[in-house]
Parts: structure tokens; C-alpha cells; sequence
């Protein structure tokens, strides 16, 4: 019996060896397909860094630095070489707006590992597509015109033919108010009810305001900001251009519109017809200079116009505004707005006018944002 029980002992040994030998290939084996997946992982994580590199570099040279599959750009990271170029896949809009239209980028990223399995070279080729618009920052119009101030921060007069209409000029959007102010005690002084002269004579300024959604509405949230950061950026911007005087040059065109600023007494005249993109009037703090805007003759603009920190807006003549009138203030500025609309100036909402401002915008800024829409290999 003990003779047998050997012989059993024996072969459980041997069975166990072989056992033991098959784990241990097993261990071996699992542990080259951990780092054979870790290589890959992190090969394309490397790949995905410079898809975002590649994004960013877009962004800076406003789409002029153009890598291609015969010439690729190639960066190190981290040790690894990565060969990449990108596709632009143009929208099929046409016209002037196609910039504010949804491009397809197709960013094609290749890099390579040594597999520790069998020493050869393996590469990973990685496709990502992307949406790319442009940025523009343009605040949503709310109205034709918009006072994003306090009750106390202006004066308000309207008289003659003024009319201020917030249903949509070209016809393919919704109707939006007139006027839209911060408070109840703005409204009152926008619709002449807190003068007493003319609440006692039953008189209003309901004649100069025109909309199928209301004249006047009230809302508590409307802010300037942040539609004061994007102008103190576009006033640094080489693209703007800075009007005083009696200016009679160039103010845009549907198809190339303008960033406008006025920082001083500024006349445009009868001579210039016609504007597009955004208009800034302004104080300029640095001259301590208040800005004015006399709007006189047969002018109408196309897009955006603010006043910030602006003294005065005055109306003369048969002006036009398409789109919308934004009125605001900076934190750090106490001067109170003076808006005195006469003759028969015209403040229209239209909501293509509003496509001019971003345009312009967009042009300017030369910034781009990007949604994933999917990556394979």
C-alpha cells in the first residue's frame, strides 16, 4: 500500500508541475496583453492630446495652418511621435451667414508601439470628427431696443414720428417687445406714465412703440454683462474701427460687416447710406472724452448698436436702426444716459440684422468651438 501511495504522490506532482507551469505561462501571457493593452491605451490618448493641440492651433492662426496627409505635422509627446493632419468639410450654406454655419473637421491622427509580445511595430491610425462654429459672443436680441440700467441711470424723451417696433422686419421670426427694461419704474418712465403733465392730460409715449408681443416688457435678470467683456476685448482688436467727427468712410457690407466704435462727438451725415455689423458708443475712459452719437439723415444700420457708459443718444432726421438697441453701463461708471429720439427715427427689430452682428463678431474674434461627433480607427 505504501508503495501505490507513492506512486499517486508521484503523479499528483507531476500534475501539479504542469499545472503550476500552465499558470505561470498564463501569468506571463496575461501580463504581455496588459502592457500590449497599456501601450495602446496610452497611444491613443497621446493621439488625442494632439487632436486637441491641432484644435487649438486652428484657433490661432485662424484656419491658415493647414498639415496635410503628404505633409503632416509631427510632434513628439511624451517620447511618442505623432503624425497628424486634418480635413476641412465645408458647409453647404452659401451666402453671406455661411460663417456662422457648423463646418466638419476630420482630424486623422497616426503613431505607432513597440508590441513586447512579438518586437514588431504597430500602428494605430485614429479618425475624429468635429463640429466647428464660430464664436461670436453676440448677447441674444430681446427687443428692439433694451435697457439693461437701473431706473435712475437715464432720462427718456420721444417725440415726432419715433417709432421703436419690435415685430421681426424680414419676416421669418418671432415678434419680440419693443422695449425691455430691468424694473417697473423704468417701464414707467419708458411709457411716459410717471409724467405727471402727461398722465394728467392723458397722454403717453404708447404711439411710438409697436409690437405683437407688448410695448414695453420687464425683465428683473437683463444684465450688460457679459456684453461688456466682449466690447472691452473688440476694442483691442487691430479689425475695429474707431469713428469721430464728421465720419463719411467705409461702415461695412452684408457680405463683409464691420465692429464700429464711437469714443467721441461722432456726426455720420446723408453721406453714408447704409451699415453693417456693431456699433459701440461709448465713454473712453482713458480720455475721460463722453460719447455722443448724432444720428441724422437718410442712415440706417444694420446689426447691433450699444451705448455704454454713452452720454447721450439723439435722433434726427429719417435714421433707421434694423436689429436692436442695447443700452448699459459698466460697474465702475455713474454717468446717466440722456435719450432724446425725435423725427422720424425707426428702431426695427430683425432678426437677420442680428445675424450681421455676429458675423462681424465672429470675423473678428477668429474663434472657433468644437462638439465631437465621433472617433474610430
Amino acid at each position: 500500500m505504501g508503495r501505490a501511495m507513492l506512486i499517486i504522490s508521484a503523479g499528483a506532482v507531476i500534475t501539479l508541475g504542469i499545472i503550476q507551469v500552465g499558470i505561470q505561462g498564463q501569468r506571463a501571457g496575461i501580463t504581455e496583453n496588459n502592457a500590449v493593452s497599456a501601450y495602446e491605451v496610452e497611444i491613443r490618448n497621446k493621439a488625442f492630446t494632439a487632436s486637441q493641440i491641432t484644435m487649438e492651433r486652428i484657433n490661432e492662426s485662424g484656419g491658415s495652418w493647414k498639415p496635410t496627409k503628404a505633409n503632416p505635422w509631427k510632434e513628439n509627446i511624451d517620447g511618442d511621435s505623432i503624425s497628424l493632419y486634418y480635413e476641412l468639410i465645408s458647409t453647404t450654406t452659401s451666402g453671406s451667414f455661411s460663417l456662422l454655419e457648423g463646418d466638419t473637421v476630420q482630424i486623422f491622427a497616426n503613431s505607432w508601439y513597440r508590441n513586447p509580445r512579438t518586437n514588431q511595430r504597430e500602428e494605430i491610425d485614429i479618425k475624429t470628427s468635429y463640429v466647428k462654429t464660430a464664436m461670436h459672443f453676440v448677447p441674444e436680441f430681446e427687443s428692439a431696443m433694451s435697457f439693461a440700467v437701473d431706473e435712475h441711470d437715464f432720462d427718456f424723451a420721444a417725440s415726432g414720428n419715433v417709432l421703436i417696433n419690435g415685430n421681426d422686419a424680414s419676416g421669418t421670426c418671432p415678434s419680440k417687445p419693443a422695449v425691455t427694461v430691468r424694473d417697473d419704474g423704468s417701464a414707467n418712465k419708458i411709457t411716459g406714465a410717471d409724467n405727471l403733465t402727461e398722465w394728467l392730460s392723458g397722454g403717453d409715449n404708447s404711439e411710438h412703440f409697436e409690437s405683437d408681443s407688448g410695448a414695453v416688457s420687464v425683465d428683473p435678470d437683463i444684465s450688460y454683462e457679459p456684453v461688456d467683456q466682449l466690447v472691452a476685448r473688440l476694442s483691442q482688436m487691430s479689425g475695429v474701427k474707431k469713428i469721430s467727427g464728421n465720419y463719411k468712410g467705409d461702415f461695412g457690407s452684408p457680405e463683409d460687416p464691420g465692429v464700429f466704435f464711437v469714443e467721441d462727438y461722432a456726426k455720420l451725415t446723408g453721406g453714408i447710406s447704409e451699415g453693417y455689423g456693431i456699433m459701440v458708443v461709448r465713454t473712453n475712459g482713458e480720455l475721460e472724452y463722453e460719447g455722443e452719437l448724432s444720428v441724422a439723415g437718410n442712415f440706417k444700420f444694420n446689426g447691433l448698436v450699444i451705448f455704454e457708459n454713452a452720454y447721450a443718444m439723439t435722433g434726427r432726421g429719417t435714421p433707421r436702426i434694423n436689429g436692436s438697441v442695447l443700452v448699459g453701463k459698466t460697474d465702475d461708471n455713474y454717468t446717466d444716459f440722456d435719450i432724446d429720439l425725435g423725427g422720424t427715427l425707426d428702431i426695427q427689430y430683425d432678426c437677420t440684422a442680428e445675424k450681421y452682428a455676429q458675423l462681424a463678431s465672429a470675423s473678428l474674434l477668429q474663434q472657433n468651438r468644437y462638439k465631437r461627433l465621433s472617433t474610430f480607427e
